[in-house]
């Protein structure tokens, strides 16, 4: 069946939709084993066993409210979301894990299970992902660098997450580095706050380049296009550090580049980020320094943006770890 125009795809990881960092820590200390008996609830966990579950009886992770949230969209628009799930599992362990998704009503058919072999690139144009959420940091590397918008989902030991029904789905994007390319960012690790405030300042009518979210907000915005304002089925709004004379550039930006903020605009000028996602609450927020999303994390599902290898702040880290002094060796 052709996939509609528009309609968005979201590949997720099993580690995002469903709470397995016990699991995870099994296998990377007790090895495959002992990890399938964990998973299928034998031997040692035979007291874990769920029938429906035809194994472990898995809880939500950390964007299991979102997944359930972009899914719900469909009812009142339909064809705007796709699920994906991806997981590195044999077919013996992804059993319970497809078992879990089975149970659990949320319509997510198209999966994939590579038996240990990580995400490639072949995957990714399989299901035409649109976006990758992952709690795997090379995996999402991967795919950044293969023009996939991805991020690395935070999920500090005890946070849950809970969201009102009724509303949109709600992103929150920092701007340099994410929703658009980082060359600004790179001015002002180079020169300065100073003479970077005057150079976006002189900029203003300039656009930056495309970043590792532009494709994906460009679309979105264009199915947003189809539906009335107040009853779009996605709500985009930024979030970002700068502010004063380097706000306007931004504003140029997002236009240039086909991106439609229709939500809300933040910009708090190097104040804390978390302040405002406290009081917003989104369905998510991305950054590409994770400074901005530690604190946050514990309220509201967080992911951290990889820098595309070739970017221009990619390339700046690289000269500096070039010119970096060697660390001093303790004398014994």
């Amino acid at each position: 069946m052709p996939r509609p125009l528009g309609h968005i795809r979201i590949l997720l990881s099993s580690r995002v939709v469903f709470d397995l960092e016990e699991a995870d820590r099994i296998f990377a200390e007790k090895g495959a084993a002992e990890y399938t008996d964990y998973m299928r609830a034998r031997g040692a966990y035979q007291k874990d066993y769920d029938a429906d579950a035809m194994g472990r009886k898995l809880a939500p992770g950390p964007l299991w409210n979102f997944v359930a949230a972009a899914l719900k969209l469909n009812e009142a628009f339909p064809g705007a979301v796709e699920g994906g799930l991806f997981c590195k599992d044999t077919a013996e362990t992804a059993l319970p894990i497809f078992r879990n998704l089975d149970t659990s009503g949320e319509d997510i058919s198209y999966r994939i299970s590579t038996a240990g072999k990580p995400l490639t690139l072949q995957d990714l144009k399989a299901f035409g992902a649109d976006l990758f959420l992952s709690r795997n940091p090379s995996d999402v590397q991967m795919a950044i660098d293969n023009d996939v918008a991805a991020a690395t989902i935070n999920f500090p030991a005890g946070a849950s997450y809970e969201r009102l029904e009724g509303r949109p789905l709600r992103l929150w994007l920092d701007g340099d580095a994410v929703t658009f390319g980082s060359s600004a960012e790179v001015g002002y690790q180079r020169n300065g706050l100073e003479r970077y405030i005057r150079d976006e300042f002189n900029a203003a009518s300039q656009g930056v380049e495309a970043g590792p979210f532009t494709t994906l907000l460009a679309k979105i915005s264009q199915l947003n296009k189809g539906f009335p304002k107040g009853a779009q089925p996605f709500e985009l709004s930024l979030l970002t550090a700068r502010g004063g004379l380097a706000a306007a550039r931004v504003l140029t930006t997002v236009e240039k580049l086909g991106v439609d903020f229709n939500g809300e605009l933040y910009f708090v000028s190097g104040a804390s980020k978390t302040d405002v996602l406290r009081a917003h609450s989104p369905d998510i927020f991305f950054d590409d320094q994770q400074t901005h999303l530690i604190g946050a994390a514990s309220f509201c599902p967080t992911g951290h943006v990889a820098y595309k290898t070739g970017s221009p702040i990619q390339h700046f880290l690289q000269e500096q770890a070039k010119t970096a002094p060697p660390p001093s060796s303790a004398t014994p």
